[in-house]
């Protein structure tokens, strides 16, 4: 059985298309699966409405929990005790599922002997892709399009369009509460990546598992990437101890955020914007990372590993 799980906050304009999309009629003629959704107490009642309507109209397939306790992790971590299915299909409230999602989730793993996917995505952009905005950025935004072969993957899964089992996923313990939205803010589904494979998971990446990502007006400004980059640095934090000591990156921080400046002024020059504003992106990331370092000693603040240097020279890396 599949399960496929949703958790959402604050969507209400996006969360019915994206339920829609899966109540596909090709899925429909599917057995054995289900959709979980789970929201938090923050909810106004818009979203218990939504969802009091699918499961009217699907009520052998739509099911959906409040989560009392803050966090995205901790309704993952929810939803995947709840959840019926053996095989978790972990998506999110701003995409649109293709109409062969849940066929595709049961051929792959069917056909391959894994313990989790990284399924394709896609992005559509409201009004078009800007022109600041390139392959970086879009695979900030978690656009995984590599082809159409099946291979080894390596890297982490994004919550996106992350397919894992049931069974490695409870025993490699869950989601960090300690990390993700409402919480550190992003990487909960790297942190999570990270654990699965030290426990020996094997990953491949199954184009396709296909989800389109929804980006609306507002989340294409640039100063919604540099506000995610700095939170993204803020997050990296916590799984990556400092490379140095702390007053050693500092300064290698000043001497990186003076380098990429000019490094982003002179591409502006060349007329090259999405090399451009991604320079800018990684001061804000490189700044997050150490402003949250500095956090941690004030004790505001704990990783969730050691924050020991590294014996390694990796603090002259750019």
């Amino acid at each position: 059985m599949i399960s496929i799980l949703i958790c959402t906050r604050d969507r209400t304009k996006s969360l019915p298309q994206t339920l829609e999309s899966i109540f596909s009629p090709t899925s429909l003629q599917e057995s054995d699966w289900e959709l979980v959704v789970v929201y938090g107490p923050a909810d106004s009642g818009e979203t218990r409405a939504i969802c009091e309507q699918f499961r009217q109209k699907y009520p052998d397939r739509f099911r959906f929990f409040l989560e009392k306790k803050s966090g995205k992790s901790n309704a993952l971590n929810s939803g995947m005790e709840i959840a019926r299915g053996e095989i978790l299909a972990l998506t999110d409230d701003d995409v649109i599922c293709a109409p062969d999602y849940v066929r595709s989730i049961r051929e792959v793993f069917t056909e391959h002997p894994v313990d989790g996917a990284q399924g394709r995505v896609l992005l559509d952009c409201e009004r078009g892709r800007p022109v600041w905005m390139g392959p970086e950025l879009a695979g900030f935004m978690s656009q995984r399009d590599f082809g159409d072969r099946v291979f080894e993957w390596q890297d982490n899964l994004t919550g996106t369009n992350m397919i894992v089992k049931r069974q490695a996923a409870l025993s490699a313990g869950g989601f960090s509460p300690r990390i993700g939205a409402s919480a550190a803010g992003f990487m909960e589904d790297s942190e999570f990546s990270m654990r699965l494979r030290r426990s020996g998971s094997r990953f491949i990446f199954a184009p396709q598992i296909l989800v389109r990502h929804q980006l609306p007006q507002n989340r294409l400004t640039k100063s919604f990437f540099r506000e995610r980059y700095f939170r993204w640095g803020r997050s990296e934090a916590y799984l990556r101890p400092l490379p140095a000591s702390f007053w050693r990156m500092t300064l290698y921080t000043v001497r990186l955020v003076v380098w990429r400046a000019i490094k982003a002024f002179w591409l502006g020059i060349l007329m090259r914007p999405a090399q451009a504003f991604f320079q800018v992106c990684e001061i804000y990331h490189q700044i997050g990372f150490v402003w949250q370092h500095w956090l941690f000693r004030r004790g505001h603040a704990t990783p969730l590993y050691s924050t020991k240097p590294e014996t390694s020279a990796n603090a002259n890396r750019s």
